[in-house]
């Protein structure tokens, strides 16, 4: 059987991408560690420069190999995710890493990519059709997973990141729903932050109202449109609470 190398394969746009924001990240922590007066720069450097035959090495790996322990590695990652409660060190009130003398290694972002692959052989089954809720929730579950591991931690900053695999899973049949979801979940935040809670419940019960009666008549369900107050409401009013709780203090 022929050697499916993902060399063969590799999209170079992305790589660009990729490298340029590596480039522009260190460049922000270079210019940050200098009116510190901390070496945190030189580090970051050095693991710059270590992944670089890291990346060779993933790249000449039959894709095959990839595919088979896909689940395997996925495992392994939750597990060592998991581990962190027992045997992780605590750094800046995070307990996210595992320390080896004077080295530390964070698991979750090693598990980013496990995801990564966990879902893209779930995927690519060709009986997977995400339009049957069934397969949606079990895709998701593959996403949610490590991310109920990385929150106690807690480290929202990392756990944010697992979100962009909705636009994975919406490019492969996902109803638009979630993804518009997402972004009205994050408008919300965003608007509760600049404005006092109940101008912003005002505001949402105006839209609901508003869509309300310009559905059809047949299509109106004030069940579900007084759900969806309470639900908006809820969320609006823990925004400051999850803001100055989690988000703030990392």
């Amino acid at each position: 059987m022929k050697n499916q190398s993902v060399t063969n394969n590799i999209d170079w746009i992305s790589i660009i991408i990729y490298a340029s924001l590596v480039i522009l990240g260190w460049l922000n922590i270079y210019s940050s560690s200098l009116s510190s007066m901390e070496d945190t720069y030189e580090k970051q450097l050095i693991f710059i420069v270590l992944t670089i035959p890291l990346i060779f090495v993933v790249l000449s790996v039959d894709g095959k190999f990839y595919e088979k322990y896909a689940s395997i590695i996925f495992g392994i990652s939750l597990l060592t995710l998991a581990g962190l409660f027992l045997f992780g060190k605590t750094i800046a009130g995070q307990r996210c890493w595992y320390a080896i003398g004077s080295f530390t290694i964070q698991p979750s972002e090693f598990a980013k990519a496990a995801t990564a692959l966990a879902l893209a052989k779930y995927l690519s089954d060709t009986q997977i059709n995400l339009k049957d809720v069934a397969r949606q929730w079990q895709a998701l579950a593959i996403i949610i997973l490590p991310v109920l591991l990385i929150l106690p931690q807690p480290d929202p900053g990392s756990a944010l990141i697992y979100s962009i695999f909705i636009i994975v899973l919406y490019r492969e049949g996902l109803p638009s729903w979630y993804v518009w979801t997402g972004f009205v979940t994050v408008f919300l935040f965003v608007l509760t932050l600049v404005l006092e809670p109940q101008y912003v419940i005002l505001i949402g019960l105006a839209v609901i109202i508003i869509v309300h009666f310009k559905s059809r008549l047949a299509d109106r369900n004030i069940v579900l449109s007084s759900i969806l107050f309470v639900l908006i409401s809820g969320f609006v009013f823990s925004v400051d609470y999850v803001f100055d709780n989690v988000f703030k203090q990392h």
